[in-house]
Order: C-alpha cells, then sequence, then structure tokens
C-alpha cells in the first residue's frame, strides 16, 4: 500500500511542490525519495504532515496520526445501526473494539482475512465482493424487521423535497425508498469527499 499511494504521489508531484517552503511540498520532496515504503512509513513521512489542514495537522508523530484517525474512540456514539466487517489482517485498521464499544446498535464482524477493504472471491452475482452479500441482509433485517420508537430519538429527521428521508445539518446525505426497488443514481453534483454517494 506504501508503494502504491508514493505513486501516486509521483504522478502529482508538481502540483504538491508548487511552493517549495509549504510543509506540503517538503513532506512530499522526502517521500520522493523514499524506496518501497511500507504504509507507515508513507503514513509517517507524507501522510501525517500533509494528509490535510491546520490546526489539525501536521502531527508530530505517525501514532499520533493514527490516534486521530481511529474510529474505535468514537463507535460508542453511533446512533443508528450499524454493521462494521474487518479483517484480522488489514494493514490499516489495526484496533477493532469487538464489543462496539458497548454500544448496542453496532454489530463488529472480524473475518480471518481479507486485507484492507478486501474479501474477494469468484462469483459476480455480488460484484466479486464476498462482503455484498452480508451488507444486503444487514439492510434488509434493518429495513424489514428492526423496530424502533421514532418518539424517543433526539434525531432532527425530515422529509426533503425529492422524497429523501435527512437528518438536519446533514443535506447531502439522505435516504428513500425507489418504487418499484431496483438501483438508482444518487449522483446530485456533490463535490469532494461526498462526490459518488
Amino acid at each position: 500500500m506504501g508503494g502504491n499511494l508514493l505513486h501516486l504521489v509521483r504522478r502529482h508531484g508538481k502540483s504538491f511542490t508548487v511552493d517549495p517552503e509549504h510543509r506540503v511540498a517538503k513532506a512530499a520532496s522526502l517521500t520522493l525519495s523514499l524506496k518501497r515504503p511500507t504504509l507507515e512509513t508513507f503514513d509517517d513521512t507524507f501522510t501525517r504532515v500533509a494528509g490535510g489542514s491546520a490546526p489539525i495537522f501536521p502531527f508530530a508523530t505517525v501514532d499520533d496520526y493514527y490516534r486521530w484517525g481511529s474510529s474505535h474512540y468514537v463507535v460508542k456514539d453511533i446512533r443508528v445501526p450499524f454493521l462494521a466487517i474487518n479483517a484480522a489482517d488489514d494493514p490499516v485498521v489495526r484496533h477493532v473494539p469487538m464489543d462496539g464499544g458497548g454500544n448496542g446498535l453496532v454489530i463488529m464482524e472480524l473475518t480471518a482475512g481479507g486485507g484492507h477493504l478486501g474479501w474477494f472471491h469468484a462469483s459476480p452475482e455480488f460484484g466479486g465482493r464476498w462482503t455484498t452479500q452480508p451488507v444486503l441482509e444487514w439492510f434488509k433485517l434493518v429495513g424489514e424487521e428492526l423496530v424502533h420508537d421514532t418518539t424517543t430519538t433526539n434525531l432532527p429527521l425530515y422529509v426533503d423535497g425529492d422524497g429523501y428521508l435527512k437528518e438536519k445539518g446533514q443535506p447531502l446525505l439522505g435516504c428513500k425508498e425507489v418504487d418499484g426497488g431496483g438501483m438508482t443514481h444518487g449522483n446530485g453534483g456533490e463535490v469532494g469527499m461526498l462526490q459518488g454517494f
């Protein structure tokens, strides 16, 4: 993974080094001198410095960056039914809170293998990924079987003009039932991190 990320920095090196005095340019220059970096070496050289905006970035150490980016600290705060599928051999996710952070809305699954976002198999029915079937079964369970009392929730939910169920403060995220089922295209001109969702 570190080598693949190094390839991306090489491919876009000119854009990273426009201002040679900027911390991102300095990190990119150091990164370009690496030979076969591991993911941790890449993150220590580049990501902890150039992975985001100040004041959060840069981090003093790669371990500080990993602690900041780890989701296991916030699992306890999840407010909706949540399924997480992880692999024990994932080089990125190093800690999986199998107790779901003590949160009854969280189900954690840990497979022996699968790497980072892996779990490939030969079945074309589910696009070649093993996780597709359990995720679809989870959606079916939550959508058809889970009974929850909406009168006790503190989520400010509403239905927008296009029929999407949304949470106030999250205008780009929502869901709606599609008549007759099937696929729908969710790109509404979003840019940045939400593009493609």
